[in-house]
This record gives structure tokens, C-alpha cells and sequence, in this order.
């Protein structure tokens, strides 16, 4: 019983794969247009993540990510608007 229960431990694990970043050749820089790229990124695959999940509870952890990372966006643009 043990041996199957890590047997299928294995496969669901291997069922849900993490997307590669793609990140666009100009967020090399550390500006805030480039950080906002990334953090763009970074959402989008998240939600590409998040739907294959099955499981509500990581689902809900995700978009709580997700959220965070728009009040990041957000406190990004502030610093950004104050510097000009």
C-alpha cells in the first residue's frame, strides 16, 4: 500500500508542469519599465499555472500571489511618478 501510494504521489506531481519565463530581450535593465515587464510576466504565467490547477486551495494561493504583485506594480509606479 505504501509503494502505491508514493507510486501515485509521483505521477500527480508530474501531471502539472511550471512554465518556462519567457522574459522579452529588453528587461535586462533595472528601470521601473523593465520591472514592470517582468512583474507582467510573471503574472501571466502564473495564470497560466494556476489554470491547470485542480487543487482550490493552491488556486486561491495564486491569485493572492497574483495580487500581490499588482500592489507591487503599483507601488512601482508611484516611486516612478515621484522621481519625475
Amino acid at each position: 500500500m505504501q509503494r502505491e501510494f508514493h507510486q501515485a504521489r509521483q505521477n500527480a506531481a508530474q501531471r502539472h508542469r511550471v512554465p518556462i519565463l519567457s522574459l522579452p530581450q529588453d528587461i535586462q535593465s533595472a528601470d521601473p519599465p523593465g520591472i514592470r515587464r517582468a512583474l507582467a510576466a510573471t503574472r501571466h504565467l502564473l495564470e497560466m499555472y494556476r489554470r491547470q490547477l485542480k487543487d482550490d486551495k493552491a488556486k486561491r494561493a495564486l491569485q493572492r500571489l497574483e495580487r500581490r504583485l499588482i500592489a507591487i506594480a503599483s507601488q512601482l509606479n508611484r516611486i516612478a511618478a515621484e522621481e519625475k
